[in-house]
């Protein structure tokens, strides 16, 4: 989980900022705590309604908008979200969050979401296991590179190639189906130029 604080000046400009923040794909409860703040000449400003007005399709929100009823000084809005692991780490998404009062628009801010790249290589404990008929399994990869992952039997003989292809540094989830194989003990393996590891999954039917 990750908080990002973004503080908006309710005044009749338009600001848009141009840090990128950084959160990790297949994180989950991410934050966004926008500080509102009444910066106009006005005592109180009633009737705010905080909107996201531009969404993005690997960030999946609990809520897009949020009503404050009266602002003297200033107060949080939040905004929980969950990101897919497969996203791209090579790409940076736009959210737009607008601000709007009994007047119309008091401000509007745009914040660039980056993800983050994994330092290490790893492969995750395929789930559910045991499994039936299908299961999923994780991977992570700290930089560009051919990736094998490979489906083995207890004899050693190879029953299914799941991936043999240049991948980008970053998250994955790839589902293996057992359609065609017996019960029994499988092992799954993902090579690449420098790493190499093997886990033990068995299957039920």
């Amino acid at each position: 989980m990750k908080k990002l604080i973004i503080v908006f000046f309710l005044t009749t400009i338009v600001t848009i900022g141009q840090k990128v923040y950084k959160v990790e794909p297949g994180s989950k409860g991410n934050v966004i705590i926008l500080e509102i703040e009444n910066a106009s000449n006005e005592q109180t400003i009633s009737g705010i309604t905080v909107n996201l007005t531009k969404q993005i399709s690997s960030l999946h929100f609990t809520k897009t908008e949020q009503k404050i009823e009266h602002l003297s000084k200033n107060v949080e809005a939040e905004f929980e979200f969950d990101v897919e692991r497969d996203v791209s780490t090579n790409r940076i998404d736009t959210l737009k969050f607008i601000v709007t009062g009994n007047n119309g628009i008091l401000e509007e801010k745009v914040i660039l979401i980056g993800y983050t790249i994994p330092t290490e290589f790893k492969l995750s404990q395929n789930f559910p296991n045991p499994f039936n008929p299908a299961t999923k399994i994780e991977y992570q990869l700290p930089k560009d590179g051919r990736v094998i992952i490979k489906v083995f039997n207890v004899l050693g003989q190879e029953v299914r190639t799941l991936v043999d292809e240049i991948k980008e540094a970053g998250y994955y989830n790839i589902e293996f189906n057992s359609f065609g194989l017996s019960s029994g003990v499988y092992f799954y393996s993902l090579s690449t130029e420098n790493y190499q590891s093997i886990k033990k999954m068995v299957l039920l039917k």
